[in-house]
């Protein structure tokens, strides 16, 4: 799932409309993922989210370790040998980051479908990207204010007191849409009868070195590891500027979903990475103008992407299984 998301996303359609279920229904086991520090991935064995430490990862550490270990469990606990992924925006690029700098997993994958891949995004056009690029400003503000989370739910916070007003109508639904539409585009065609179910789960909560690796990609123009300053790159990969994610080393094959109404994940920056992947097997432009950044996810049309998918699913099964 993506920044401020979580697996409920992959859900909240309904069983009819939900790619969830319409992978169930054909007959795949689905595994729903939630990364670190979100809704329902907050607990730590040493740690408390009170700690710097706690939210001290981006989409790399989650990359590096946390899909691992849920491609390593999901193979440990079903009787297949590879499996299939699925992942929008940030687990995108938490995928590429797994494949390119732990390139055994490659082969454990029968196919990796990638919707609107956050890993280049120099031609973001989103309100969204300008806010995470004042990386002095944001680090300044989390450590006066002891407050390393972005968009975390909670009694008090601000996204439970909008879905409450939601809930009474005491805050009128368009201005809901407006507001939060605003950092990726237009709302016309959300599903309007699941808004409440959207509201009461997301945003689901982030860590704010993540918006921020995301602002410092940006401002690159490259897919790279954190930027911890010239001295702090030095200590850590040996070099002033960080390197760029090892993208040759990505051998699963890959199929690409993008739109030109994207404000986060423009289309020229998915074809950029189309480039740089040596296994594209497939890549589908969304012909929807207004087709945006969370359309994946809550457009009223969107079963027909994801029933697309699944028959994509489908499709390479076979061919993995004729070809063993």
């Amino acid at each position: 799932h993506g920044l401020l998301s979580s697996s409920v996303d992959w859900t909240v359609q309904g069983p009819d409309k939900s790619i969830s279920f319409i992978a169930a229904d054909e007959g795949f086991d689905v595994w729903l993922g939630n990364v670190r520090g979100n809704t329902f991935s907050k607990e730590h064995q040493t740690l408390s989210t009170k700690d710097r430490e706690y939210w001290k990862f981006s989409f790399h550490e989650i990359g590096l370790y946390d899909l691992p270990a849920m491609v390593d469990y999901i193979r440990g606990n079903t009787s297949s040998d590879t499996i299939h992924f699925i992942g929008h925006s940030q687990g995108g690029a938490a995928f590429l980051v797994m494949a390119s700098m732990r390139p055994a997993y490659n082969r454990k994958f029968a196919s990796v479908q990638l919707l609107a891949p956050a890993a280049y995004i120099h031609h973001a056009t989103s309100p969204a990207v300008d806010f995470a690029t004042r990386i002095d400003e944001l680090e300044m503000f989390a450590k006066l204010t002891r407050s390393y989370e972005i968009g975390g739910r909670g009694p008090g916070s601000s996204m439970d007191l909008v879905y409450a007003g939601h809930k009474t109508g005491l805050v009128p639904t368009d201005l809901i849409l407006t507001n939060i539409w605003y950092f990726v585009g237009t709302h016309d065609s959300i599903n309007r009868t699941v808004l409440g179910e959207i509201l009461a789960n997301t945003p689901a909560g982030c860590s704010v070195y993540q918006l921020l690796h995301f602002g410092q990609n940006y401002l690159a123009k490259s897919f790279q590891l954190y930027d911890y300053g010239a001295i702090g790159n030095v200590q850590r990969y040996g070099t002033k500027i960080p390197p760029e994610y090892p993208l040759h080393n990505v051998t699963a094959p890959i199929m690409l979903y993008y739109s030109a109404g994207d404000i986060f994940v423009p289309a020229e920056d998915v074809e950029e990475l189309a480039d740089r992947l040596p296994n594209v097997v497939h890549k589908h432009r969304i012909g929807l103008r207004k087709w945006n950044h969370i359309d994946y996810l809550f457009d009223v049309s969107a079963h027909r992407l994801y029933r697309m998918i699944v028959a994509s699913l489908r499709n390479q099964t076979t061919e993995t299984n004729s070809n063993e």
